[in-house]
């Protein structure tokens, strides 16, 4: 018999009737003794004279007693119920059962150590309660205070949906007189896939005059940690939910990657990892698995930030299924890679599927937990925390300004170069993000062709300053430009200043600190001569959004009108695009293409970044763009010539 259509149906007690008659085996939902020993055998003692609510046809009395706990007395509206428990168990003495109400119990005040409720809760109290079935949980909770012992404790079995936890909350930790304890089950015991909690309320002598300690014991934890809050320990809750659907989701061979925050055995202090799970589209089993830890300051790299770079990193694992954990800026790992093995490993294990030698696997590398070198650190009221680093990848030493408050952001990279001195210094000759070479690239289709010449006058803008590199290296390369860098965040200008070389001595730039959205506002309401030849669109949005660049706001209607009207006549728009979701991008693109009749896009491989270009002129004004014409008119001495010229073989015009 399956479950019923209306939640309001468990708690007819005409249903349970028409249930137990039609199901003959025992029914063990919640899991049995096997799936709930770890508590039982951690709170209680054989001594315990038990209550259980609800019992059921649920063996979990009888296996309790012929594991040491003889004292049980179980109650359940359903007399056959009842009547099947008492012939089952007659050959065990002690063992009591009988026909009762959990709202109207008929024990004496203090009478059990331990009151025992498996599903009950779950059944009395259905997502849409009403005042009636809210009531009577009510009293069954008052019944439960009135016959536990001083010490004693009351155990929900419960698969802990909201309207539940905040129920039991909400009555007993006002009280102050319960510690209030929550502890995952892992139920193997009937194949559901959704997790089992128990709650365990342990009643104190009296009221306290504060309120007493939440505690949750995590299924990835070995201790229990102290919860502050109830709405913490409702988090709480909700995360190992979560945790549990992942490790089900993974249960099987991914279609698509899935990701999860994950707190680790040290879970005191937030989450300590993110772990992403990558399966080989082409197997239909999985047959070989690894974990791969990648160390701070190498998680922003495309094999590691992008999707794409994790499915070539797992292909050149040589693994059917690639689970990467991904650390946490904002925890130290003292014991280093050992301990950060030896804090996974547990959780790992189970996203490990394959029918032979599962739970025997390689954990990889690419080398400590900790490989970046921080050169400075602070606090942006825009931005939040932030840091400059530098690390070493491939033999190349590279400085990145990265954001703290969206994992895996960089908003600058810069490769140095020793000076003459020996120092350390920024090279502003070399661009070191793909997305800026393609910019760059994306000037080959300019009307002034500042690519091919070193003295074309041109006025660009850049919005979006960041460190400052690609701005730097327009100076460098073009001695005619002059750009105006409009930056929103102070601080940011102020990075760029101190830690990536930034020209701002320049007499040809001038840093406008203001909302880029503004500032094309006031442009596009200027005389031609005031205006642009070039914008770089160059802002970084939310890294957890389907629009990662620009912001959404950059692609407003009116915003993209003031674009076009901030360009002169033959102007041109270079806008980094970074969105996964292909549809997406493709209404974009529609959407520029009705303000810039002449698209273009400038393709990447490595990364999901997409330079779209953006021409005033319409296509029927232009001859057709051929990329190996393009590539021979730019100058030989120009920096990053390879990768520039890679871009602008990548370049396709949009239908």
């Amino acid at each position: 018999m399956s479950a019923p259509n209306e939640p309001q149906s468990f708690t007819d007690p005409a249903y349970w009737k028409n249930f137990f008659a039609k199901r003959k085996s025992p029914f063990e939902w919640y899991g049995d003794y096997n799936s709930l020993s770890k508590v039982i055998d951690k709170y209680l003692k054989p001594s315990d004279k038990f209550l259980q609510l609800g019992c059921g046809n649920s063996e979990l009395a009888t296996q309790l007693y012929d594991n040491g706990f003889h004292n049980i007395h179980s109650i359940d509206v359903e007399p056959s119920v009842i009547a099947a428990q008492i012939r089952k168990n007659k050959e065990r003495p002690g063992m009591l059962f009988s026909t009762g109400d959990a709202a109207n119990l008929t024990m004496g005040d203090g009478e059990h150590t331990v009151v025992l409720d498996k599903g009950t809760l779950d059944a009395l109290l259905p997502p849409a309660a009403s005042d009636a079935d809210r009531a009577t949980v009510t009293k069954m909770f008052d019944e439960v205070h009135r016959v536990l012992a001083s010490g004693g404790r009351y155990i929900i079995v419960t698969l802990a949906q909201p309207h539940i936890t905040e129920f039991w909350i909400d009555h007993f930790f006002p009280l102050k007189q319960y510690i209030l304890r929550v502890q995952k089950v892992e139920n193997k015991a009937s194949g559901f896939p959704m997790p089992v909690f128990c709650f365990i309320a342990t009643k104190m002598r009296a009221p306290m005059p504060n309120p007493l300690p939440l505690e949750v014991l995590r299924s990835s934890s070995i201790r229990t940690d102290r919860i502050e809050s109830t709405d913490e320990l409702k988090d709480a809750i909700r995360g190992e939910q979560e945790l549990s659907q992942f490790i089900y989701l993974c249960s099987k061979k991914l279609d698509v990657e899935v990701s999860i925050d994950f707190q680790g055995e040290d879970s005191s202090s937030g989450p300590r990892y993110r772990v992403c799970v990558v399966d080989n589209p082409e197997t239909k089993t999985i047959d070989t698995f690894a974990a791969f830890v990648v160390p701070i300051g190498r998680d922003a790299e495309w094999l590691f930030a992008s999707p794409k770079g994790r499915k070539a990193l797992r292909s050149q694992c040589g693994r059917d299924r690639l689970a990467m954990i991904f650390l946490n800026r904002s925890h130290q790992y003292e014991k280093g890679m050992d301990g950060v093995k030896a804090d996974i490993g547990h959780f790992v294990g189970m996203l490990d599927v394959r029918a032979n030698d599962s739970g025997n696997y390689e954990i990889l590398s690419v080398g400590g937990v900790d490989v970046k070198r921080t050169i400075s650190t602070g606090r942006s009221e825009i931005n939040g925390g932030w840091s400059v680093e530098e690390i070493t990848v491939d033999g190349k030493n590279c400085r990145r300004l990265v954001f703290l408050n969206t994992m895996n952001l960089v908003q600058s990279e810069a490769f140095l170069k020793t000076g003459k001195k020996k120092q350390t210094i920024i090279d502003l000759d070399q661009l070191a993000c793909d997305f800026h070479r393609m910019m760059i690239g994306s000037l080959a289709l300019s009307s002034h062709q500042p690519l091919a010449k070193l003295d074309t006058p041109c006025k660009m803008a850049v919005l979006g300053l960041g460190g400052g590199l690609l701005t730097a290296y327009l100076l460098r390369h073009f001695r005619k430009v002059r750009i105006t860098a409009v930056e929103l965040d102070p601080e940011v200008a102020k990075i760029a200043n101190a830690h990536f070389s930034f020209p701002h001595s320049d007499p040809r730039i001038e840093v406008v600190i203001q909302d880029a959205l503004v500032h094309l506002q006031e442009t596009a309401k200027k005389s031609e001569e005031e205006k642009y030849d070039v914008i770089f669109v160059d802002v970084s949005g939310s890294q957890n959004a389907a629009l990662q660049c620009p912001p959404p706001s950059f692609l407003t209607p009116e915003a993209l009108s003031d674009m076009k009207n901030s360009l002169k006549e033959h102007g041109m728009l270079s806008l980094n695009l970074v969105t996964r979701d292909s549809e997406l991008g493709k209404s974009i693109k529609s959407n520029i293409i009705e303000y810039f009749p002449t698209l273009y896009t400038v393709l990447s491989f490595e990364d999901v970044n997409e330079v779209i270009v953006g021409l005033k002129a319409p296509k029927n004004t232009l001859k057709p763009v051929v990329p190996q014409k393009l590539i021979n008119t730019v100058r030989k001495d120009l920096g990053s010539y390879d990768e520039v010229v890679g871009a602008i073989s990548n370049i396709r015009m949009v239908d």
